[in-house]
């Protein structure tokens, strides 16, 4: 499969976290938006923000954790981008609404070219989805492209 760049929404409160793994998929070719919070990451989703993947820290230190992030996120898009789940303890992590949609589950430390391998796949795999989706509702590639975000990549095909 050839590299695929895609929008990658990472949120966790831990700012090295967000320097370090934003470096590293910038490095792969993708866009990242950044976000400390789960609050952060739904602001950027109401502003536009359509990502191919989520990245989410399980355990925000917020008033909501990463799952309840991403089921808030995914309430607010027409789609249900593929979900990276990390977290340095996920033997306490519950993910009850998420679930109907793909979730990897990845502890802290992670292999960098692990993760840039799923990365790339989760991308073909989103956009895929994303086009099935739109010509099953007789929406097409144009609906696709007509969503007018400044944060979409066009799909392939």
């Amino acid at each position: 499969m050839d590299a695929i760049s895609g929008v990658i929404l990472h949120v966790d409160d831990d700012q090295l976290m967000r320097e370090s793994l934003s470096a590293l998929l910038h490095s792969d070719g993708h866009v990242v938006s950044s976000a400390a919070s789960g609050t952060e990451a739904i602001q950027l989703v109401s502003d536009g923000l359509r990502p191919d993947v989520l990245i989410v820290d399980f355990d925000l230190g917020q008033r909501m954790n990463g799952a309840e992030t991403a089921e808030q996120i995914h309430q607010l898009l027409n789609y249900s981008p593929p979900i990276m789940m990390l977290s340095g303890d996920l033997a306490r992590a519950r993910f009850p609404r998420i679930t109907e949609g793909m979730v990897w589950r990845a502890s802290k430390p992670f292999n960098p070219r692990l993760l840039l391998s799923a990365i790339r796949n989760f991308v073909h795999l989103s956009r895929v989805t994303r086009e099935l989706a739109l010509r099953e509702r007789g929406l097409g590639r144009d609906a696709h492209a007509a969503s007018g975000s400044k944060y979409r990549l066009p799909i392939s095909g």
